[in-house]
């Protein structure tokens, strides 16, 4: 296990992300669809493989395999655009106290006003099949962890009802059933 975000080819990354200053923004059904939607897009846009996910009240844990071989650019576009959805959202449905609470008071860019992300993630490089089950069971733990739920299955916002037989549309986002890109897929 590395604890640095390298660039090999097929390497899953255990992500984690924290929202700005912890603000529970997730505890939104509509923050939580618009960052299903975010990572909807950027795997259409930048490839990658999703093997699982949960997103919490303040951060969200992802395992991931980016085609690209580079999971700063991903984690950039899925912030990014997740960031920008949330905050037109929070401004087009009158959040005026979420959006208070995300002001960046000493912002280096004067087009970044507010922010939904603390910058920067942190990823550890999963290398070995014992580290992926490994991280998989503390993803979809977590909300039980946090006193959210009482079993992963009552969580809404993970892949570990995709684990499970499901109706289809009944998981937020499916994950890809292996995490590794095959040589037809072009790496």
């Amino acid at each position: 296990m590395n604890l640095f975000k390298s660039k090999s080819q097929n390497l899953l990354h255990y992500v984690t992300s924290v929202t700005f200053r912890r603000i529970p923004l997730f505890r939104l059904d509509k923050a939580c669809e618009l960052f299903i939607d975010a990572m909807e897009e950027t795997r259409r846009r930048e490839p990658f493989k999703l093997l699982a996910y949960v997103i919490m009240p303040d951060h969200v844990h992802l395992l991931l395999n980016p085609q690209a071989l580079d999971i700063r650019l991903t984690m950039n576009r899925l912030k990014g655009r997740s960031a920008r959805l949330i905050l037109d959202w929070l401004a087009a449905d009158g959040h005026s106290d979420i959006l208070g609470q995300l002001v960046v008071k000493d912002s280096r860019s004067a087009r970044q006003t507010h922010a939904v992300w603390q910058k920067g993630f942190s990823s550890i490089d999963i290398v070995s099949e014992k580290f992926v089950i490994q991280k998989m069971g503390y993803i979809h733990a977590n909300p039980v962890r946090a006193d959210l739920c009482d079993h992963p299955a009552k969580w809404k916002w993970s892949s570990y009802a995709a684990f499970l037989p499901h109706a289809e549309g009944s998981v937020p986002i499916e994950p890809d059933t292996r995490g590794f890109w095959n040589y037809d897929e072009q790496i």
